[in-house]
């Protein structure tokens, strides 16, 4: 790979993204690779974790909140589902690295703290 061909911008771009990319990496591993690829190629990404095992119950719920919360009109296919039975009921929702939390173990924990 020849570098001298690029401009000195350019390697600094590259730079940039590469100390990006390290730091998210070690600091939070798989999801930081996610959400460094998901930055890279400009598309926004919809997680839901969920407790029980049908997510066909809370979907309406869901899709109302990213409405409501982030301002975001979605259908149930441009949401990835992944089941998570800690929650204790309700659910998490995720937009790139912002997060709702209306579980049952959120208000738990809130109660706890009194």
């Amino acid at each position: 790979m020849n570098l001298s061909s690029y401009s000195k911008s350019d390697l600094e771009i590259a730079l940039k993204g590469l100390k990006s990319y390290r730091a998210l990496d070690k600091f939070i591993g798989r999801r930081g690779r996610e959400l460094f690829h998901t930055a890279g190629s400009g598309k926004q990404s919809y997680r839901v974790e969920y407790f029980g095992i049908d997510s066909k119950s809370i979907e309406t719920l869901v899709i109302a909140a990213y409405d409501s919360h982030f301002g975001v009109k979605l259908a149930s296919s441009d949401i990835v589902w992944k089941q998570n039975d800690s929650l204790k009921g309700g659910a998490r929702l995720f937009v790139g690295d912002d997060m709702l939390d209306i579980s049952f173990r959120d208000a738990e924990r809130k109660m706890k703290r009194g």
